[in-house]
């Protein structure tokens, strides 16, 4: 399968991409919260909550789409910090970025680790999607305009 060089990602308000836009210097990001199972799930004992690790993710790319960087932040697992608290941290990370207008993005497929884990949007050449990882939380696929599915 043969992937586009760059991804168009439509921002969708209130959804998977709400916090996608361009700083005031046109660079461009992406912020949402996300989770890693720190177990598998069929392997976990008691409360599942435990065993779920929440993420706030800001990735950052240049102008033409090229990854930069990612900031993160773990709040811990699921039974120790709630969604209001991670969208809060999410909120001031956005907010350190300076002027910045929410928009579609476009950007080039992209992998980074942190505590161990794969995070990025990583193609799956058998199925030919590009998904967002870990989790495969949304996925993007032909006809690349944008749209994506959950």
């Amino acid at each position: 399968m043969k992937f586009p060089e760059k991804i168009p990602i439509e921002r969708i308000e209130d959804y998977h991409t709400h916090y996608l836009g361009k700083t005031s210097d046109g660079f461009q990001f992406w912020g949402y919260t996300t989770f890693v199972w720190t177990v598998l799930p069929k392997d976990i004992k008691g409360d599942w909550q435990d065993y779920r690790n929440e993420y706030v993710l800001l990735h950052l790319f240049d102008k033409e789409g090229n990854y930069i960087e990612t900031k993160h932040w773990l709040g811990g697992s699921a039974n120790q910090v709630n969604d209001m608290t991670l969208y809060s941290k999410l909120d001031t990370m956005v907010e350190e970025l300076g002027e910045i207008e929410f928009s579609d993005i476009e950007i080039k497929m992209f992998q980074t680790t942190i505590d161990g884990e794969r995070f990025g949007l990583i193609p799956h050449e058998e199925s030919g999607f590009i998904e967002l990882q870990p989790n495969s939380t949304i996925a993007f696929s032909e006809p690349w305009d944008g749209s994506y599915d959950t």
